[in-house]
């Protein structure tokens, strides 16, 4: 009886312990990190996989956001097309969440998920035997990514003169310090330019499978061909510290905030500020656009057995 009394002494405070270190993976650093944003998926059976010609079929999609920023309702819409949605008895209109889309957080790892319900299809075409389509649903909406990247402030006498606080040298982009969406900041480099000049060259990235636009474009806009063309690869950037970072987005004037344009997909923006002292900082740096993903499912109408 004793030997079973101290054996559970023993294994509970290693099972608390071990539930500690299953939590702690969750998270390294501010951010959990990745790079996905909102998901979209057909709902299971809406639309089924075959039905016949008669047969009234419900066209759902579910939108899950993984990354860690939140969308309000509405926000986040999606729209069937691939198909003649007059002969399915489809609408063509972009259809928003009818709730809010919390991203993943501390008080839930899973985020948020939403319902879009496009009402019921029905093929109004004749069928022989059987057709074949692929419906497809597209996803559009706004996101940000947010970094807190430790960064090194030194003027050169300081490098120079071994009295630097905190070295220039290496990656400053680390686990968590990146939050979880489709375009991403990938690499930070620093470098001392001039005397008391320090330089951050900023890699951005679309990681995702789908396209990045420019901020605030409408999602219906999109629909056109000139204003996808025109709004399509670019990203904004905003640097909220240090305070007097200016950065060069070559089409505009020095600023902490402007346009990058991806070029295959990333593009390096070059950003500076002045260094009087030595001293550790966090780079804050906010990127904002719009975000486009697809999915598709395979169904097959067979002839109607009714008569």
């Amino acid at each position: 009886m004793k030997k079973s009394y101290i054996f559970a002494i023993l294994v509970i405070p290693l099972l608390f312990l071990a539930g500690c270190n299953k939590d702690d993976k969750g998270k390294v650093g501010t951010f959990f990190g990745g790079v996905d944003g909102v998901s979209l998926e057909f709902e299971q059976l809406a639309p089924p996989s075959k039905f016949e010609q008669d047969d009234s079929v419900s066209i759902r999609t579910v939108l899950k956001n993984k990354g860690e920023f939140d969308l309000q309702s509405g926000k986040a819409k999606a729209r069937i097309f691939g198909i003649n949605l007059n002969t399915f008895g489809l609408t063509e209109q972009y259809k928003g969440t009818s709730g809010p889309l919390r991203g993943k957080g501390e008080f839930s790892e899973q985020g948020g998920e939403q319902v879009i319900d496009f009402g019921n299809a029905r093929y109004n075409q004749p069928v022989i035997n059987s057709q074949d389509f692929t419906i497809r649903a597209k996803v559009c909406y706004p996101y940000q990514t947010k970094g807190l990247v430790n960064v090194c402030i030194t003027p050169l006498i300081a490098k120079e003169s071994d009295k630097s606080v905190c070295s220039i040298e290496e990656q400053k982009v680390k686990k968590g310090d990146i939050s979880s969406g489709p375009v991403q900041v990938t690499s930070v480099t620093e470098e001392i330019r001039g005397s008391d000049q320090v330089r951050f060259n900023i890699e951005i990235q679309n990681q995702g499978k789908g396209d990045v636009f420019m901020p605030e474009i409408e999602c219906e806009k999109l629909e056109e061909g000139s204003a996808r063309v025109a709004n399509k690869d670019k990203v904004e950037v905003h640097i909220l510290n240090p305070a007097d970072v200016q950065c060069d987005f070559r089409t505009s004037d020095l600023s902490n905030k402007g346009i990058v344009e991806l070029v295959g997909g990333k593009q390096v923006v070059s950003c500076f500020t002045t260094a009087r002292d030595s001293y550790e900082d966090k780079l804050n740096i906010r990127l904002n656009y719009i975000y486009l993903d697809e999915t598709s499912v395979p169904v097959t109408i067979f002839e109607s057995t009714t008569k």
